[in-house]
């Protein structure tokens, strides 16, 4: 197994990293930020480790729920 993420012996690394593009998307959209802040933020949420755990499916949701349970921890993380 080459990939980084699995699910039932799948390769969904493509899946997850889609995902992980789409919600930084929206996060730079909403609080107007570049790309790099967004994916720093994202990246350090509660919600990107979440996705990391392919068990839990949150990674088949779609982009928008995924952000909205970002949006929901409701602290945002700047790089410094």
């Amino acid at each position: 197994m080459e990939g980084k993420y699995f699910f039932n012996g799948k390769d969904i690394t493509m899946n997850v990293y889609i995902q992980i593009r789409d919600v930084i998307d929206i996060i730079m959209e909403k609080y107007e930020m570049s790309f790099p802040d967004a994916a720093y933020a994202f990246y350090h949420s509660k919600t990107y480790k979440a996705l990391q755990n392919t068990e839990n499916t949150l990674w088949a949701e779609s982009a928008g729920y995924i952000a909205d349970r970002y949006f929901e921890e409701g602290k945002i993380v700047k790089p410094e």
